[in-house]
């Protein structure tokens, strides 16, 4: 069951999104990361510094579950350099580390370029302060990160390099640098956000349209960090888009999804299924 929507954030005309949550363990707050852009500009602009206005970063935090949250409070200065023009954060969960680092898988474009980057941002002191991590290779998009068992992180990245494929690398000194960016060929891709997420000790889940073209919306199995994807099984083969991975309470999983029948964006979904069926059971 679900409550009525309720609205977190509001600038009136303006374009507030890319939600990216975190929580910290230590005092049970979510800190939900967002992006706001002047609603009459748009991304082109955005990137070519045609218009007046840029893309800001702002976060709101709730200490009770997200029944209430506070008013959202800038912090661009923080995690966005003044070359940057076009900037995301997720959409989708950032997470915690092993050490109490939040992180926040973003992504962003350089002026004057058509370099887009994806990146982290983090914080040491339970989201009171961020900074800027490290950057991946050029053509890299939305991303989604993960803690590996030897502590290093797995970002996993939209990629715009015409491969068709997740672009991926590697982090071991939390998200600071990273080592040069791949191709996953086991995770196809036409171009799209995607979810990523430790389900468990010794298993990944990935999901996202495992298509040249936005559908067949996909969801697959790791055993070994990511290396492989030996399991998978599809959710909705028709259109597809976005979507976000969750465990939950009860240990099953969670997914939220865009769908639709002739497009994509004709609906939301969620849907819940356990790793039984995920691996072929019915």
């Amino acid at each position: 069951t679900w409550s009525d929507p309720q609205v977190v954030a509001d600038f009136g005309d303006d374009t507030i999104g890319n939600p990216a949550p975190v929580v910290d363990r230590k005092t049970g707050t979510i800190l939900l990361l967002l992006t706001r852009n002047p609603g009459h500009v748009t991304e082109r602009q955005i990137i070519d510094g045609t218009a007046a206005g840029t893309r800001t970063v702002w976060l709101t935090r709730s200490t009770n579950d997200g029944l209430t949250w506070t008013p959202p409070e800038e912090i661009t200065a923080s995690v966005k350099l003044p070359d940057w023009t076009w900037y995301a954060t997720g959409p989708g969960n950032g997470i915690q580390l092993r050490s109490g680092r939040l992180v926040i898988p973003c992504d962003h474009i350089v002026a004057g370029t058509k370099a887009n980057y994806s990146h982290i941002i983090f914080s040491d002191d339970g989201g009171r302060t961020w900074r800027i991590g490290g950057s991946a290779g050029d053509q890299t998009n939305e991303s989604a990160v993960v803690e590996l068992r030897d502590r290093s992180l797995l970002l996993n990245m939209r990629s715009n390099h015409g491969r068709n494929r997740r672009a991926v690398a590697r982090s071991r000194d939390q998200g600071l640098t990273w080592s040069a960016v791949e191709s996953d060929e086991a995770l196809i891709e036409p171009v799209c956000q995607a979810s990523l997420i430790r389900f468990s000790k010794d298993r990944l889940l990935f999901s996202n349209p495992a298509d040249t073209k936005r559908m067949k919306l996909t969801v697959k199995l790791s055993r070994d960090e990511g290396k492989t994807w030996p399991v998978e099984r599809m959710v909705h083969s028709g259109p597809s888009a976005y979507s976000s991975l969750a465990r939950l309470k009860s240990g099953r999983i969670g997914l939220l999804y865009e769908r639709g029948t002739t497009s994509p964006y004709e609906q939301i979904s969620f849907a819940t299924f356990d790793l039984a069926w995920l691996q072929g059971a019915n």
